[in-house]
């Protein structure tokens, strides 16, 4: 009776002594650049990137006890074997022995020698962590604990995790976005405020200093959204060369790129694909890379018989970071609308030609008076017209015959698809066609735009 009191007393005093004076862990925390990381550093980080993991014991550890490190988040290499020192040993041959990975989360190391006193502090060293798949934002924490030789005891003296690391994306994007409204007003060939201009702003904050960060000496921008009114920039009054294509030249008059030079300011050189819906913009960098870029989307007006701006639309943005070897990505992102100041509406299909009748009317529920412009889209072919014809308030107006005398004006038989543009809100559209040889009546168009 008498001996198992004496054990009982031994281990409530060992929990009561290690709750009191609990181990702490201390380190100065790294961040890790996802990308580079993954590339060149071999999806791994070492002792030597992290300063140094101290436990400040909060007891005796007594020889032939086990000291646990614990990893979260990541794993150990268990191909190198780590090191627990007695910074400043109270007791000369107190040393601590690699034991064992008792799984790849998990080291432990044995008390030799002497007792590690209370007033010590063990540090970690010569350790490799693995970091390949772990993710964005992924938190690398050390914890430990000691476990004594008696088995009544256990555990003891926790030290609860810290963060020793934090694997992160080395880019990050923020946008003033792309906000023009297009004037129906003016042909839609021009924007209600600032009328010749709309600009996006990237703003890239990067992580240069992490732990296997790239150094870029190249971006690639792509920005994705309808830009058929930068052709006007190819004809000569613009100061092109009329060919049809859109090159890298032009495309510098149409797009203004501004950056906020950190040294010398970085250069751009621009591309865009046949269909006039994929800008790439190339920045080479100059000396340091310049985290504000601005781009500028010119038009030429609606005076200078300026072509119609695609609107209502939305835009994307989406970035390449390089050094030429690794590329770090920032997938595409929202950069922004252009809006129309009135209302919108298409009729997919509509038949011209001598077999064909059409209505097309104009139903304004509102009360504010618009103009209507006409747009045909027909054998890769574009014609665009204000009518005489306006939208008034509370009204139905048929335009059949405008448009009709403006298809037959533009040559277009056969097949059409039709946009009708009011700057008043909450228009309808109706679209009826009438195959004489069969006197067939179709309905190909009932929309509402608010």
């Amino acid at each position: 009776m008498l001996k198992k009191s004496l054990i009982a007393l031994a281990v409530s005093a060992a929990a009561l002594t290690g709750a009191a004076n609990a181990a702490s862990l201390s380190a100065t925390a790294i961040n890790v650049a996802k990308e580079g990381n993954t590339a060149t550093g071999s999806a791994i980080i070492q002792h030597t990137d992290v300063a140094d993991i101290t436990i400040d014991v909060g007891v005796d550890y007594i020889v032939n006890d086990i000291v646990e490190v614990t990893l979260s988040g990541a794993t150990f290499d268990t191909t190198v074997t780590p090191t627990l020192a007695d910074g400043t040993p109270t007791n000369a041959t107190s040393t601590l022995v690699f034991v064992d990975f008792s799984n790849a989360n998990t080291a432990r190391f044995r008390v030799t020698g002497a007792d590690v006193d209370a007033a010590d502090a063990l540090v970690l060293g010569n350790f490799t962590v693995k970091l390949a798949g772990v993710a964005d934002a992924t938190k690398i924490k050390v914890a430990t604990q000691a476990i004594s030789v008696n088995p009544l005891i256990g555990a003891y003296d926790k030290a609860s995790a810290i963060t020793v690391a934090t694997v992160r994306e080395q880019t990050e994007i923020a946008y003033t976005k792309l906000n023009g409204q297009v004037s129906t007003g003016n042909g839609r060939a021009q924007f209600v405020t600032s009328p010749n201009l709309d600009e996006l702003t990237v703003t890239v904050t990067d992580n240069a200093s992490d732990v296997d960060a790239v150094t870029f000496n190249k971006v690639t921008h792509t920005i994705k959204g309808n830009f058929g009114w930068l052709m006007d920039y190819d004809k000569t009054a613009n100061g092109g060369d009329a060919d049809g294509v859109l090159e890298p030249g032009e495309l510098a008059t149409a797009i203004a790129f501004s950056p906020t030079a950190v040294g010398a300011a970085d250069t751009v050189a621009y591309a865009i694909d046949t269909g006039l819906t994929t800008l790439t913009a190339v920045q080479t960098v100059n000396g340091g890379i310049d985290l504000v870029t601005k781009f500028g989307f010119k038009n030429v007006g609606n005076a200078a018989g300026g072509s119609v701006i695609a609107a209502p639309q939305s835009f994307t943005h989406s970035a390449v970071f390089t050094d030429g070897t690794t590329s770090v990505t920032e997938a595409a992102a929202s950069a922004g609308a252009f809006t129309l100041d009135g209302s919108s509406t298409d009729i997919a299909f509509m038949p011209f030609g001598a077999d064909y009748s059409q209505s097309i009317t104009v139903t304004n529920s509102g009360s504010v008076v618009g103009a209507i412009t006409v747009t045909l889209h027909a054998d890769g072919m574009t014609y665009s017209k204000e009518l005489t014809a306006t939208s008034t308030g509370k009204s139905v107006v048929d335009i059949s015959q405008e448009v009709r005398d403006f298809a037959a004006a533009s040559g277009v038989k056969g097949n059409a698809a039709i946009n009708v543009t009011t700057n008043s809100p909450g228009i309808e559209v109706k679209g009826i066609y009438y195959h004489k040889p069969t006197q067939d009546r179709i309905l190909v168009g009932e929309n509402t735009s608010n």
